[in-house]
């Protein structure tokens, strides 16, 4: 009876790693999901372009991801040379909220490498017809970064804030009133 009882523990004991997890997945299993490496631009176009990445996920696993911010872009009435003229009723102010969302699959390792672009809201119509109307500032406030399988909230602080070229003229624009109405002065973008 005592022999059986040893192959019995022994039996069991060399069945004990099959039935228990690996210490690997235990410690891919206890993690938090967690973003770093997070970086800000925004492009000529006046779009907010957030790099990030994402570890701590399970193997492969597909997560959604959202990009949210507030966003200001002022809009002025321009020439074709680029010259931006005229007073109040040349100037748009356009104020929302936008939102971008991307679906991910992370590695063997459980990382995502990622990127997604805001774009600043179009104007309506109201330039006269020779003149054009073009983003002059776009300002972003409250830049959250969601993974929202996970729950995963990152708030980026800060206000990022650019005075953008246009087409006509990528590398000067007049611009004789500032955002707030005031008298505004000339500047250049390299």
């Amino acid at each position: 009876m005592g022999r059986m009882i040893r192959l019995v523990m022994l039996a069991a004991l060399a069945a004990a790693p099959l039935l228990a997890a690996s210490p690997a997945e235990a410690q891919r299993r206890d993690r938090n999901p967690v973003f770093r490496n997070l970086s800000v631009d925004i492009t000529r176009d006046g779009d907010l372009d957030v790099d990030f990445r994402e570890s701590g996920l399970a193997r492969r696993a597909n997560v959604e991801i959202r990009l949210r911010a507030e966003v200001r872009a002022v809009y002025r009435c321009a020439t074709r040379a680029g010259v931006v003229t005229g007073g109040q009723g040349d100037r748009r102010i356009v104020r929302q909220y936008i939102s971008e969302r991307s679906a991910l699959r992370a590695d063997r390792e459980g990382r995502i490498v990622g990127s997604l672009n805001l774009e600043a809201p179009p104007p309506a119509a109201f330039c006269s017809r020779d003149r054009r109307p073009i983003l002059v500032r776009v300002t972003y406030d409250d830049v959250t970064l969601r993974d929202v399988t996970n729950n995963v909230v990152v708030r980026l602080e800060g206000r990022y804030s650019e005075r953008i070229g246009n087409r006509y003229n990528p590398f000067i624009v007049f611009d004789r009133r500032d955002d707030d109405g005031r008298h505004g002065d000339r500047f250049r973008i390299e």
